[in-house]
Order: C-alpha cells, then structure tokens, then sequence
C-alpha cells in the first residue's frame, strides 16, 4: 500500500459509504425515543422536534392564565397572543429563543398545552420547552409529571 492511500479505495468509496451509514442510521431516532418511552408514564410528551405537550383537565382560560403566569416567572417576554383555529398561541422571547405556547380546547374542560422553544430553524430546546409545561402545571397548583428514567438506569427501591 503506498503512503498516504487508505483502504477505503478513494474518496468516491468514502463518500458511499458515508451514505449507506447515513441510510442505515436514519431510523436510529425513532427507536431510541420509542425505546425512551417504553414503560414510562411521565404524562408530559416530547416529540423529535423539542415540542413538549400535556392535556390538563382544566378549561382553557384556566390553563391560559397559568401559562402566562409560568411565562412571567420565567422572565419571557410576551410579544402577542393570537388566535387560532385550534385555539390559541401565545408567542414570546427569551434569552436569544422564540417561545411559543399554544392551548387547545379538547372539551370545556380539558385543555392541551404545546410548548415549543426554539433558537433559530435547526436548534430547538426542548429542556426550556419541558419547563414552560411544568411552570404551567406549578402555576395551576399540580405536581409536574415525572420525568421518565431511561432505560437501564439504576432507580431507588
């Protein structure tokens, strides 16, 4: 083998081989966060995009009010609020992110909460997000939801 030459055969063999392993690996997200959830009752749901969502068993105006006062507590700065077809999206911004939280009425009296926190098109914060629903949930005088473990984690007995 001469110096400098690899056993890739060429950067044309390189770059296919990238692409198969790009091609095998696309799927690895879905399983691993379908793996994450197995077992776990955690009743807040994140999606692959850093959306966190939670139903709360509480009419709109009640859950819109206690978002707002999570929002407050956490130092975001509400921009608008505006209707929806679904309901409503509170828009705001905190520390370089664009927040959004939008409530669904289910039914009088259950209401969805999605939050979503975003740094820029490609880079979302799903850990903000998570704590926009748990602010929300504090707000209203519920517990958050505990966090699932995740799997092969050591947990108290």
């Amino acid at each position: 083998m001469a110096s400098g030459s690899t056993s890739w055969g060429g950067s044309g063999a390189r770059l296919a081989a990238v692409a198969a392993l790009a091609l095998l690996l696309g799927g690895c997200e879905t399983i691993a966060l379908t793996a994450l959830g197995v077992g776990a009752s955690a009743g807040v749901t994140h999606t692959a995009n850093g959306v966190s969502f939670r139903t709360f068993t509480a009419p709109a105006h009640r859950v819109r009010a206690a978002s707002l006062k999570a929002l407050g507590r956490m130092g975001v700065k509400v921009d608008a609020i505006d209707r929806t077809e679904a309901g409503e999206l509170i828009k705001g911004t905190y520390a370089e992110r664009r927040i959004e939280v939008e409530l669904e009425p289910m039914s009088k009296s259950t209401t969805q909460l999605r939050a979503t926190a975003k740094r820029n098109f490609f880079v979302h914060d799903a850990a903000t997000a998570r704590e926009i629903v748990d602010q929300t949930a504090r707000a209203m005088g519920l517990a958050p939801q505990a966090q699932a473990a995740a799997p092969g984690t050591p947990t108290a007995l």
